[in-house]
């Protein structure tokens, strides 16, 4: 799973997206939100991508993977 950070600060997945992006997980038996979650615990982001990253935009993107929304209720 390859992470994106855009100019306005999301996040976003994909393989082709253009600019510096992060590898996470790098075999596909472990899930997006763990591997999203344990790279936000090590800041791996944060290195990877040379920047800056929010707790909303990895909220988002961590929402995205599971199917959820931000902040809604079940």
């Amino acid at each position: 799973m390859r992470i994106v950070r855009s100019i306005d600060g999301s996040l976003a997945v994909g393989r082709s997206l253009s600019g510096r992006g992060a590898w996470l997980c790098g075999a596909d038996d472990q899930p997006a939100p763990a591997c999203l979650g344990l790279a936000e615990r090590r800041r791996a982001l944060q290195r990877a991508l040379r920047a800056p990253i929010s707790d909303d935009a990895v909220v988002v993107l961590s929402s995205r993977l599971t199917g959820h929304r931000p902040g809604a209720r079940d």
